[in-house]
C-alpha cells in the first residue's frame, strides 16, 4: 500500500485539469487509497480536497484499528488533523512556487520546535479512553461513565511540559469553556488509572508511565475555540457562557449535574 501523503510529494502538483474535468463527485470519491491525489493549487476544503480527506480518514482508521477504533470522537479528531495537514501542504506548495524555500525551511524548523512542547490532540483521545477504561475496573465509577462519554475527548485537558529543578512535570491546560469544577472530578479518574497500572504492572517496565500533571497557580486556558455542546450547564465556565451570543441554540446546555465521586473512592 503506497503512503497516502508522502513528504517527498509535499511540493508537487499531483492532479491536472483533466483529473478535475473527468471527476463527478456525485458518483465517486476523487481518488482511492491506492491512487491518492491532492489538489495543491486549490483550497483545503474545495470539493476535491474534501473528498481526498474522507478517503484518507477511512484508510487511516481501517489500517490502525488497534490504536484508533473507528468511533465518533476519534474519527472527528483524525478528520481535523488531516484537514490541518492538507492545509499546511497547500501553503507549503504556494510558498515554494513563489521561491520561498528558505522561508519554508525556517517555518518547518519552528514547527518542529513547537511540536516538542505542544501536546498532540491524540493525547486528549488517549486520556479520554484511559479515563473511560478505569470506570470498568471500579464499580463505583459506573454511574459517572455516561457523564464522561458526554464530555468526550474534546472535553479533556491538554498539558505542557515544564522542567522544575531536575524533574519534568506537565502543567494542565484546560479548555477555556470548561468549568474548573470538572478538573478535580477528572483528576480522580487519572489517579485511579495510575494506581491500577502500578499495582498490576509493578514488574513490567515497558511503555511510558502516566505523566505527572499539576494544576498551575494561575490557570492557563487552551486557545482552541472548539467546545462540547449539550453538557450540563454547570460543566461550562460562567465567564465563558456570558461571552456567548446564543446560548440556547448554540451551546444547548442541559440541567445541572453532580460531578461528584463516591467519597470513599475519592480518598
Amino acid at each position: 500500500m503506497k503512503v497516502l501523503i508522502h513528504k517527498d510529494d509535499w511540493l508537487k502538483e499531483v492532479i491536472n485539469e483533466d483529473d478535475l474535468k473527468n471527476w463527478n463527485p456525485a458518483i465517486r470519491e476523487c481518488c482511492t487509497a491506492q491512487d491518492f491525489k491532492l489538489h495543491l493549487k486549490g483550497s483545503p476544503c474545495n470539493p476535491w480536497n474534501s473528498s481526498a480527506t474522507r478517503v484518507f480518514v477511512d484508510h487511516f482508521l481501517s489500517t490502525h484499528t488497534a490504536m484508533y477504533p473507528d468511533v465518533w470522537a476519534i474519527r472527528c479528531m483524525v478528520l481535523r488533523k488531516t484537514r490541518a495537514y492538507i492545509k499546511s501542504l497547500i501553503k507549503a506548495h504556494g510558498e515554494s512556487t513563489r521561491g520561498g524555500q528558505l522561508q519554508l525551511a525556517t517555518k518547518n524548523a519552528k514547527n518542529r520546535r513547537e511540536r516538542k512542547t505542544n501536546v498532540s490532540p491524540l493525547f486528549n483521545v488517549m486520556l479520554f479512553h484511559r479515563c473511560r477504561d478505569i470506570t470498568f475496573v471500579y464499580p463505583q465509577l459506573e454511574s459517572q461513565r455516561r457523564m464522561l462519554d458526554d464530555l468526550g475527548a474534546d472535553g479533556m485537558s491538554s498539558d505542557e511540559e515544564e522542567k522544575v529543578g531536575g524533574n519534568i512535570q506537565y502543567r494542565i491546560i484546560a479548555p477555556r469553556w470548561r468549568s474548573p469544577m470538572l478538573t478535580p472530578w477528572l483528576r480522580i479518574f487519572d489517579i485511579l488509572y495510575q494506581q491500577h497500572r502500578l499495582e498490576n504492572n509493578s514488574n513490567d517496565k515497558r511503555g511510558a508511565f502516566p505523566r505527572r500533571h499539576v494544576a498551575p497557580a494561575v490557570w492557563t486556558w487552551s486557545t482552541s475555540k472548539r467546545y462540547v455542546s449539550g453538557l450540563p450547564i454547570n460543566a461550562y465556565r460562567t465567564e465563558w457562557l456570558e461571552e456567548q451570543l446564543d446560548i440556547p441554540n448554540l451551546v444547548h446546555p442541559a440541567p445541572a449535574a453532580a460531578y461528584q465521586h463516591d467519597p470513599q473512592l475519592a480518598q
